[in-house]
Protein backbone atom coordinates (compact mmCIF):
# COMPACT_ATOMS: atom_id res chain seq x y z
CA UNK A 1 0.00 0.00 0.00
CA UNK A 2 1.40 3.36 -1.02
CA UNK A 3 2.45 5.45 2.25
CA UNK A 4 0.69 9.08 2.00
CA UNK A 5 1.57 11.81 4.29
CA UNK A 6 -1.33 14.15 3.35
CA UNK A 7 -4.05 13.20 5.84
CA UNK A 8 -2.16 13.37 9.01
CA UNK A 9 -2.39 16.06 11.85
CA UNK A 10 -1.41 19.76 11.22
CA UNK A 11 1.66 20.85 13.06
CA UNK A 12 0.07 23.88 15.24
CA UNK A 13 1.48 25.83 18.56
CA UNK A 14 -1.82 27.20 19.40
CA UNK A 15 -5.97 27.10 18.24
CA UNK A 16 -7.48 29.60 17.00
CA UNK A 17 -10.98 31.05 18.36
CA UNK A 18 -13.39 28.42 17.98
CA UNK A 19 -11.47 25.83 16.97
CA UNK A 20 -12.57 21.94 17.51
CA UNK A 21 -10.27 20.04 15.13
CA UNK A 22 -7.54 17.89 16.70
CA UNK A 23 -3.92 19.20 16.70
CA UNK A 24 -0.75 18.87 18.09
CA UNK A 25 0.53 21.26 20.58
CA UNK A 26 3.89 21.72 22.64
CA UNK A 27 4.92 22.84 25.50
CA UNK A 28 5.51 22.83 29.11
CA UNK A 29 2.92 21.18 31.10
CA UNK A 30 2.46 21.45 34.40
CA UNK A 31 0.03 19.09 37.12
CA UNK A 32 -1.60 21.52 39.74
CA UNK A 33 -3.05 20.66 43.07
CA UNK A 34 -6.96 21.17 41.40
CA UNK A 35 -6.38 21.81 37.58
CA UNK A 36 -3.74 20.52 34.50
CA UNK A 37 -1.78 23.42 32.05
CA UNK A 38 -0.17 23.74 29.12
CA UNK A 39 1.58 26.66 28.18
CA UNK A 40 2.19 26.29 24.37
CA UNK A 41 5.94 26.55 23.23
CA UNK A 42 6.20 30.71 22.30
CA UNK A 43 3.33 31.61 24.59
CA UNK A 44 3.26 33.74 27.82
CA UNK A 45 -0.43 32.25 28.84
CA UNK A 46 -1.22 29.10 30.41
CA UNK A 47 -4.55 26.83 29.21
CA UNK A 48 -6.55 24.56 31.11
CA UNK A 49 -5.89 20.98 29.43
CA UNK A 50 -7.83 17.84 30.65
CA UNK A 51 -5.37 14.75 30.72
CA UNK A 52 -6.39 11.35 29.85
CA UNK A 53 -5.67 8.62 32.32
CA UNK A 54 -2.80 7.51 29.94
CA UNK A 55 -1.06 11.37 30.23
CA UNK A 56 -1.64 10.80 33.60
CA UNK A 57 -0.19 7.72 34.11
CA UNK A 58 2.61 8.76 31.81
CA UNK A 59 3.36 11.93 34.32
CA UNK A 60 3.63 9.82 36.69
CA UNK A 61 6.06 7.20 34.95
CA UNK A 62 8.31 9.77 33.39
CA UNK A 63 8.50 12.63 35.88
CA UNK A 64 11.02 12.28 38.70
CA UNK A 65 9.90 12.44 42.53
CA UNK A 66 8.01 15.69 43.28
CA UNK A 67 8.15 16.80 39.93
CA UNK A 68 5.22 18.91 38.93
CA UNK A 69 6.09 20.46 35.07
CA UNK A 70 7.78 18.72 32.14
CA UNK A 71 7.83 19.02 28.00
CA UNK A 72 5.05 17.06 26.49
CA UNK A 73 3.72 17.73 23.05
CA UNK A 74 -0.21 16.54 22.46
CA UNK A 75 -3.13 16.16 19.68
CA UNK A 76 -5.75 17.84 21.59
CA UNK A 77 -9.02 19.86 20.89
CA UNK A 78 -10.37 22.94 22.05
CA UNK A 79 -13.94 22.89 24.08
CA UNK A 80 -15.27 24.97 26.07
CA UNK A 81 -11.55 27.28 26.34
CA UNK A 82 -9.64 24.17 27.48
CA UNK A 83 -7.70 21.57 25.55
CA UNK A 84 -8.96 18.04 25.72
CA UNK A 85 -5.98 15.59 25.05
CA UNK A 86 -6.96 12.87 22.74
CA UNK A 87 -3.76 11.51 22.25
CA UNK A 88 0.39 11.41 24.17
CA UNK A 89 3.14 11.86 21.18
CA UNK A 90 6.08 12.73 23.89
CA UNK A 91 6.40 13.39 27.64
CA UNK A 92 9.96 14.02 28.74
CA UNK A 93 11.43 15.11 31.88
CA UNK A 94 15.34 15.26 29.83
CA UNK A 95 16.37 16.91 27.12
CA UNK A 96 15.74 21.19 25.23
CA UNK A 97 12.16 20.96 25.57
CA UNK A 98 10.96 23.97 22.74
CA UNK A 99 14.22 25.07 22.58
CA UNK A 100 15.27 21.39 20.11
CA UNK A 101 14.12 22.21 16.70
CA UNK A 102 16.04 18.96 15.90
CA UNK A 103 12.68 17.29 14.04
CA UNK A 104 11.10 21.16 12.96
CA UNK A 105 11.98 19.80 8.83
CA UNK A 106 11.65 16.10 9.65
CA UNK A 107 8.24 14.00 8.64
CA UNK A 108 9.40 11.23 11.26
CA UNK A 109 11.88 10.40 13.17
CA UNK A 110 13.26 7.25 14.30
CA UNK A 111 16.21 6.83 16.94
CA UNK A 112 18.26 5.44 20.28
CA UNK A 113 20.94 6.79 22.33
CA UNK A 114 22.53 3.73 23.16
CA UNK A 115 23.91 2.37 20.59
CA UNK A 116 23.91 5.83 19.54
CA UNK A 117 21.74 6.49 15.61
CA UNK A 118 18.96 8.48 14.41
CA UNK A 119 16.85 8.47 11.33
CA UNK A 120 15.24 11.49 10.28
CA UNK A 121 12.72 10.95 7.40
CA UNK A 122 12.37 14.00 4.91
CA UNK A 123 10.25 15.18 1.88
CA UNK A 124 14.03 15.02 0.12
CA UNK A 125 14.17 11.18 1.84
CA UNK A 126 15.86 9.53 4.61
CA UNK A 127 18.86 10.45 6.73
CA UNK A 128 20.82 8.46 8.72
CA UNK A 129 23.05 9.94 11.22
CA UNK A 130 25.67 7.61 13.56
CA UNK A 131 29.06 7.86 14.58
CA UNK A 132 30.58 6.46 12.04
CA UNK A 133 31.70 8.29 8.80
CA UNK A 134 28.76 6.95 7.17
CA UNK A 135 26.36 9.22 8.49
CA UNK A 136 24.49 12.18 6.94
CA UNK A 137 23.56 11.20 3.54
CA UNK A 138 20.36 11.89 2.36
CA UNK A 139 18.95 9.01 1.12
CA UNK A 140 16.36 8.61 -1.75
CA UNK A 141 13.28 5.82 -0.05
CA UNK A 142 10.42 3.99 -0.17
CA UNK A 143 7.61 3.88 2.24
CA UNK A 144 5.15 1.99 2.97
CA UNK A 145 2.22 1.74 5.56
CA UNK A 146 0.84 -1.41 6.54
CA UNK A 147 -3.18 -2.17 7.57
CA UNK A 148 -2.15 -2.12 11.04
CA UNK A 149 -0.37 1.33 11.02
CA UNK A 150 3.37 0.35 10.94
CA UNK A 151 5.21 2.84 8.81
CA UNK A 152 8.30 1.50 6.51
CA UNK A 153 10.93 3.19 5.00
CA UNK A 154 13.88 1.61 2.73
CA UNK A 155 16.52 3.37 0.73
CA UNK A 156 16.23 2.81 -2.84
CA UNK A 157 20.09 2.14 -3.55
CA UNK A 158 20.91 1.35 -0.18
CA UNK A 159 19.40 -2.04 0.25
CA UNK A 160 20.46 -2.66 3.86
CA UNK A 161 19.17 0.37 5.17
CA UNK A 162 15.28 0.78 6.98
CA UNK A 163 13.26 2.18 9.42
CA UNK A 164 10.00 0.58 10.70
CA UNK A 165 7.91 2.34 12.98
CA UNK A 166 5.24 0.77 14.91
CA UNK A 167 1.90 2.74 16.81
CA UNK A 168 3.03 1.55 20.38
CA UNK A 169 4.63 3.54 23.18
CA UNK A 170 8.28 3.39 24.21
CA UNK A 171 10.03 4.20 27.18
CA UNK A 172 13.67 5.64 26.00
CA UNK A 173 15.75 3.12 28.33
CA UNK A 174 18.66 5.69 29.12
CA UNK A 175 15.98 8.77 29.88
CA UNK A 176 13.13 7.32 31.05
CA UNK A 177 10.86 9.60 28.62
CA UNK A 178 8.01 8.74 26.56
CA UNK A 179 7.40 8.53 22.67
CA UNK A 180 4.34 7.76 21.01
CA UNK A 181 6.10 5.18 18.14
CA UNK A 182 8.58 2.05 18.51
CA UNK A 183 11.58 2.58 16.10
CA UNK A 184 13.34 -0.33 15.01
CA UNK A 185 16.48 0.46 12.28
CA UNK A 186 17.42 -2.71 10.20
CA UNK A 187 21.46 -1.87 8.87
CA UNK A 188 23.13 -4.30 6.95
CA UNK A 189 21.19 -7.22 8.24
CA UNK A 190 21.46 -6.03 12.05
CA UNK A 191 18.44 -4.48 13.71
CA UNK A 192 18.58 -1.78 16.34
CA UNK A 193 15.53 -1.16 18.74
CA UNK A 194 14.66 2.64 19.51
CA UNK A 195 11.95 5.05 19.86
CA UNK A 196 10.20 7.38 17.17
CA UNK A 197 7.46 10.34 17.08
CA UNK A 198 6.65 12.43 14.48
CA UNK A 199 8.14 15.53 13.46
CA UNK A 200 7.11 18.94 12.41
CA UNK A 201 6.94 19.09 8.83
CA UNK A 202 4.11 16.95 7.83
Amino acid sequence: MAFSLSGCASWSLWPSGGESEAQRVAGMLERGDKHWTLRACGREHDRLLQPTPELRRLFDDVGQPGQQSMFAELEVAEEDGRWIVHKTHRVQSTGRGCMDSSAATSQWVGFSFDPAWRVDITAKGMQLTTEDAESGRQLSMISEQMPDGVLGFRGVHEQGLELWLYPSGCIERSTGDYYHLSATLVRDGQRFKGCGYQGGEI
